[in-house]
């Protein structure tokens, strides 16, 4: 692919996501200059300027691809950004789920109290057998978990396609060898699910992607755990 090929999608995903932000009542700057900042970063200069606010709003990159998107280079950057209150770094890409399909929204990620009761409902629907929802339901929740874990250790890839999101959590340590392995091998039977093909052994799998929750929650919740309810 040419230069001037790679930066035609550049340009193309960076005008779709300010326009969908515009739609959303939302000032956007396409490539704002120093003086549109709210603050210094150096020689690092940004594709979007998204403000909610004076004091709030997203300081975005466009990347066409996640795949190819080295997040050690935008880590730093994220960091810088999370001490000023109100502002947070995303990356977004050619593979944006929500890109794709339109929805560019600034959408809080579920808290953790939300997640717990998650956990709890998929543990609902184990009991009651119905092991596909329960997968379904689980699957929503770990995905939840990992995108606030990064938004957490300032890895600006919460808005990242699911695998691309498993493996960047792994190159930096958030997640192990084996739960890496389990969150990649759960992912295709989701998929399966989702897609309306028959996935094999339900029963093992909904016992491992239990394990992995709740395995992930102890380790990234807050502390004390939340307490059980009804």
């Amino acid at each position: 692919m040419t230069a001037d090929s790679l930066r035609n999608i550049h340009d193309s995903i960076k005008f779709k996501a300010a326009e969908k932000y515009r739609q959303q009542g939302f000032e956007v700057i396409v490539e704002p200059s120093v003086e549109d900042m709210p603050f210094d970063l150096g020689t690092y200069h940004t594709d979007l300027l998204v403000k909610k606010s004076e004091s709030e709003g997203y300081i975005i990159e466009i990347k066409d691809s996640a795949a190819r998107t080295s997040i050690e280079r935008y880590r730093e950057i994220s960091e810088i950004v999370s001490q000023h209150s109100g502002w947070r770094f995303l990356l977004i890409t050619g593979e944006d789920a929500l890109l794709n399909e339109g929805n560019i929204k600034a959408e809080e990620l579920l808290s953790w109290e939300q997640i717990f009761r998650g956990i709890k409902q998929g543990e609902r629907l184990i009991s009651l057998g119905e092991i596909e929802g329960a997968v379904l339901s689980l699957w929503s929740i770990l995905e939840a978990m990992m995108r606030k874990q990064a938004e957490k250790v300032s890895l600006p890839i919460e808005r990242f396609p699911t695998s691309s999101l498993i493996n960047h959590l792994y190159s930096q340590g958030e997640l192990s060898i084996e739960q890496f392995d389990q969150a990649k091998s759960l992912l295709d039977i989701r998929n399966h699910l989702v897609h309306g093909f028959q996935a094999a052994e339900l029963g093992n799998a909904v016992k491992q992607l239990r394990e992995l929750v709740t395995e992930l929650f102890e380790l990234w919740s807050p502390k004390p755990p939340y307490k059980k309810t009804d």
